[in-house]
Formats: C-alpha cells, structure tokens, sequence
C-alpha cells in the first residue's frame, strides 16, 4: 500500500513537473502580452492614436434665434459673416450657468461656444454641445480674470482670449486681479458675477433640472428591444448620470409614452458617461418602441441629500474586481494636464479616454487595481483618488 501510494505520488510529481514544463513553453512561444498587443495594433490600424475630442470642431458664436419645438439654434460664427441654423445631436450637451440646460435657458445675442458634430469628410453637420458664456470659463477653469477696469470698459483674461468690453456702470466694484464669470452681449458686458453668486446661479439651474428630471423625466436612447423576452435597455444621457446610477435593481420606474410603459430595473451599470439600464417591460409595450428611438424615463426623484452628495450614489455596490474597475473609470475624469480642449477624459470621464494614445487609463487601472487587492472599499479608493489629483476629478473640466 505504502508503495503504491509512493508511486501514485512520484505520477503526479511528474505530471506536474510536465505541465510547467509545457506551460513554460507556452510562454515563451506565446508571450503573455502578445495577444493583447496584436488586438491592440488592430485597434490602433483603425482607431489611431489620438483623443477623440482633438478632432472636434469649437467655436465661440453669437447666438441669433432658437427653435426649441425643432431643437435647432441660428448662431453667427465669429469671424464669419452670415448667420447659420443649426440642429442640434440628439445627444447633445447643453450647458447653463456651468450645468446642463435646455434650450428655452439661452438669451438671444449672447455669446456662446459651440462643438460640432461632423461627417465621414469632417464636415460640420450639427450642434454636438452649446454652452453659454460663463459655462464655459466654468469649464476651463474657475471664470475669467478681471485684468483692469475702467469707467466704461473692462478687460479680461480667459483660458482662450484677453479681450475688452463695454460695462454698465454697476460693475465698477469688481476688483482688478479677481476671478469673475461674464456673460458678454456683443461687444458689451450683459451680466458678471463674483465666484459666489456664480455659484449661485449653478445651484438654480440644478434645481431647474431637477424640476425637468421630475416632470419630464431623464433622457436617453433605446438600445435594444427584446418584445418576446419583456426586456429591454435604455442607454441614459450624461446629464442623468446621477438619477440614474443610483437606481438598484428591482426599482420601479415607467418610460414616458401614451400611455406610460412601467418598468421594473433588472440591471444598472455605467457606460463611460451614460447609464445603462436593462428592463423588464410587458412584451406588448415594446411594440411601438424602435431601436434608436429618443425617449424620456421616469423614476422617483432621488433625495437632495444624494443629489448633492460629492461621491456617486452607486458607491460600495458588490461587484468583481475588473467591474469595479470599470466602474471607476465611468465615473471620475481625467486629471491630466493636458491642455488645449484635446483630452476626451476631461468631459466624458475617463474610461473614453483612448488607451492607446494616453497613458493615464492604463496608470488609474493599475492603482485602481493594487488598492482593491488591499482590500480598499470604494469610498476609501475614492478618498485616496481625491486627496491625489483635486476636486476636478469628480467634474467636467477642460485645462486651459
């Protein structure tokens, strides 16, 4: 018996021995990288190397007239000399006093900057985000600098231009050196605000939303239809990254149709910035759904606290190590240095950054991943993440 059981062992020990022997081979015949490179060099073939958002069309403009039943907007393109009516991406942003907005919050013959949408010529063929004048110096920065001030005129400094405009006489108290948010007019100042009453103004657009959210319901897209399951799954826009991230599973909510469709959530997760929710529908309500199909859901509104909470509702949920990963880079943006409205991970948060033309997604993965493995919870991660690269980590911003 003692023999036998000797021998069974000396078997197994060389079984062993083979298998690391093979597995050996392995490695060095098929490098444990090379795979992963090759897919990658596909990809690259494809895809390049370069941001996405460096190829995207920016221009300030004066904002002539707005259809908000048709989504379409008239600007004036500074250095060009007609006027032009524009639609906007079903998708577009819409930014307001450094939130998301509609288009019924804009003031004709103000200033605005604009991306475009473009073609496969790269010609520009709609409105991909529109954004007043003090959303953008919000986005590049923390408003403008007020260079100097004069009886009639005042001249500032932002991330794109120094340039001089015309004041009414209210604004005389604003200090020369301080950082303001202005909203110009043509050639004249309409509104500037100190740091303080700008922010302010963010928390009455965000009520405002919140009051859209409510009535109206979160915006997104149809992205697949499943009428002989009763499922199926709604891609949210940026905006309702919050609402609807801190939905869970079992949740009621209803898409907005005549007559509504109720829902119960089957399945959340993030999708760079979106939301990606799979629901359980009645078969029959999906027949007048169409893949692509631009819809509105609603849902209970969350609490102010959470609403205003600095870390995302969704904190702390059971997920394995790569999800969570994942999950991270859908919800904190780039804190590169990059400069020049190049770096998609500014505004669409990080996990849209290219991999292959920058090397912060690969470094975050590789911190995210040794914190998990110490047994970091979310938060802590997150806390950890803050103290290293700011508060712009948690917002859109772009580096002037």
């Amino acid at each position: 018996m003692i023999l036998h059981r000797l021998l069974i062992c000396l078997i197994g020990m060389a079984l062993a021995h083979a298998q690391l022997i093979a597995a050996d081979a392995d490695k060095k015949a098929y490098p444990k990288n090379e795979e992963h490179k090759r897919v990658n060099d596909k990809i690259i073939e494809v895809a390049g190397t370069a941001e996405f958002l460096r190829s995207v069309p920016k221009h300030f403009a004066t904002l002539k007239a707005v259809d908000v039943t048709h989504r379409r907007v008239t600007l004036l393109i500074e250095g060009e000399k007609l006027p032009k009516v524009w639609p906007l991406a079903d998708d577009a942003e819409i930014k307001v006093h450094g939130w998301w907005g509609r288009l019924d919050r804009f003031t004709l013959g103000d200033r605005v900057w604009v991306w475009f949408q473009t073609d496969r010529k790269k010609q520009a063929v709609a409105v991909a985000m529109l954004a007043d004048e003090m959303s953008e110096q919000d986005i590049h920065g923390h408003g403008v600098t007020l260079v100097s001030a004069r009886v009639q005129s005042i001249t500032i400094k932002g991330a794109k231009q120094e340039y001089t405009l015309a004041i009414p006489k209210d604004l005389a108290f604003l200090p020369v050196g301080q950082s303001i948010y202005v909203q110009s007019s043509g050639d004249k100042v309409r509104r500037a605000v100190d740091a303080h009453d700008f922010e302010s103004l963010r928390r009455e657009q965000k009520e405002c939303l919140r009051n859209i959210w409510t009535d109206e319901g979160l915006p997104g897209a149809v992205t697949f239809l499943h009428r002989f399951s009763g499922e199926m799954e709604l891609m949210l826009d940026h905006e309702a990254m919050r609402w609807g991230r801190s939905l869970k599973l079992g949740d009621k909510v209803s898409v907005v149709a005549e007559p509504p469709i109720a829902a119960v959530v089957k399945e959340v997760k993030p999708w760079r910035e979106r939301t990606q929710l799979r629901l359980v529908v009645n078969s029959f309500d999906q027949t007048e759904l169409r893949l692509g199909q631009r819809i509105h859901l609603k849902m209970t509104p969350i609490s102010k606290e959470v609403d205003e909470a600095q870390l995302p509702p969704d904190l702390d949920r059971p997920r394995r190590k790569e999800e969570r990963i994942d999950w991270f880079l859908a919800s904190i943006y780039c804190s590169c240095g990059v400069a020049g409205d190049v770096c998609t991970g500014h505004f669409y948060t990080l996990a849209s950054c290219n991999p292959n033309g920058c090397g912060m997604p690969r470094h975050m993965r590789k911190t995210l991943a040794e914190q998990i493995d110490k047994g970091k919870t979310d938060r802590q991660i997150f806390e950890l993440l803050l103290k290293e690269h700011g508060p712009d980590l948690l917002r859109q911003h772009l580096a002037p």
